[in-house]
């Protein structure tokens, strides 16, 4: 009997210890941390900690009092981006979680440093990070970058970084990317991936206090593992809302030959892209299908005289990005991409380092065709003539 005892006693005295998470932290005494931005100078990495009030996600009925702390930002430097973060670590009152980390910011100056594979190495052997971050590039300050707020005291987690998707399906103009899609691009040929590029803007915005910094989208970046290739701004880049198959909708300003300036919506985009092989040389066929509603006119209009022009603009767009690429050495269409899809014994004859030689021929042919569905309100003619 007294064995019995003695031996039950024992078990408990084991599962005894297995009962409490002696290692977890209160979730009320953790600082989280919601953006990253790195930047380089002077032969070192600085990184940027955006922090954010998670008192300040709902609205509390009654106020505490005061104005509070929506965004707080702490730096640090170092050798290497880990090293950096470590250091931060030294002046942190307390334990970061990395697990809602939102989005990924790049200077162009650590592009340029070789920072994306590092980082994106780093993020990736993390244990609480996660693939759903939001990868972009910017050439401003990171300091006013990421302590730019949306408007009318929304929650920071609704700003154009750590959301992105809810401006782009009203402005489909440069599509988001996160690291899942990032890692993806750079290992599949030809080993390039195109970024959002970011700056602040000081003038569009205005408060009953004064001028708002926003966030604004204002072009892309190519980049490789290793480094920057280059910047195309928005006017060079227009092109590339049209061949993006996550396309939502967008405006498109037709100056017409003949009723002046019509604006249109496009919409419901379906794009198609093809190899063709001839006498051994190798081109591509672009074919786009779109739908579009009339935002304004001017005079009344004929639908197919105005479709012909609106596709006219189109192929113009999508050839000049293409040629913006090439003079920066990129597949901005991944067209390598597509012969190893279509036909990966042509593409491992030519390929080199997984890119394909590109000129200006090897688009063969660009096909558009723009249907007028309506003018919003059923309308072809002006509203006041």
């Amino acid at each position: 009997m007294k064995q019995i005892v003695l031996k039950k006693i024992f078990i408990l005295l084991t599962i005894l210890p297995l009962a409490g998470c002696w290692d977890t932290n209160e979730p009320e005494r953790l600082v989280y941390a919601h953006g990253l931005g790195i930047d380089y100078k002077d032969g070192e990495y600085r990184i940027y900690l955006q922090i954010i009030n998670l008192r300040l996600l709902a609205k509390a009925e009654v106020s505490s009092g005061g104005a509070e702390v929506k965004v707080e930002l702490g730096n640090a430097k170092g050798k290497t981006v880990d090293e950096a973060v470590n250091n931060l670590y030294h002046s942190s009152q307390r334990v970061i979680f990395w697990g809602h980390l939102s989005f990924l910011v790049f200077t162009e100056e650590a592009l340029k440093h070789s920072t994306i594979k590092g980082t994106i190495d780093l993020l990736d052997r993390y244990r609480e990070t996660r693939y759903r971050i939001w990868v972009f590039t910017t050439n401003d300050p990171l300091s006013k970058l990421l302590v730019s707020i949306p408007i009318l005291d929304m929650s920071t987690v609704l700003s154009r970084l750590s959301d992105p998707k809810a401006s782009f399906a009203q402005s489909s103009i440069i599509r988001p990317i996160d690291m899942r899609e990032l890692l993806i691009s750079l290992n599949e040929p030809g080993h390039e991936v195109v970024l959002p590029f970011l700056t602040i803007d000081k003038d569009q915005w205005t408060t009953d206090k004064g001028p708002h910094n926003a966030i604004k989208s204002n072009g892309l970046a190519v980049v490789t593992k290793n480094k920057l290739k280059g910047i195309l701004t928005i006017p060079q880049s227009k092109g590339f809302r049209w061949i993006s198959k996550e396309f939502v909708r967008d405006q498109l300003s037709v100056n017409s030959k003949r009723y002046s300036t019509i604006d249109l919506l496009i919409e419901k985009k379906k794009i198609k892209v093809e190899p063709v092989i001839s006498d051994g040389n190798i081109s591509f066929t672009i074919k786009v299908k779109a739908k579009a509603i009339l935002d304004q006119v001017n005079l009344y209009i004929n639908r197919q005289i105005v479709s012909s022009e609106v596709e006219e603009v189109i192929k113009k767009e999508i050839m000049k990005t293409y040629l913006e690429g090439l003079a920066i050495d990129s597949d901005i269409y991944r067209l390598s991409e597509v012969l190893y899809r279509k036909n990966v014994h042509i593409w491992k004859k030519v390929e080199h380092n997984g890119k394909i030689p590109l000129t200006k021929e090897s688009i063969r042919k660009i096909s558009v065709s723009v249907n007028i569905v309506n003018g919003s309100k059923q309308r072809q003619e002006p509203t006041l003539e």
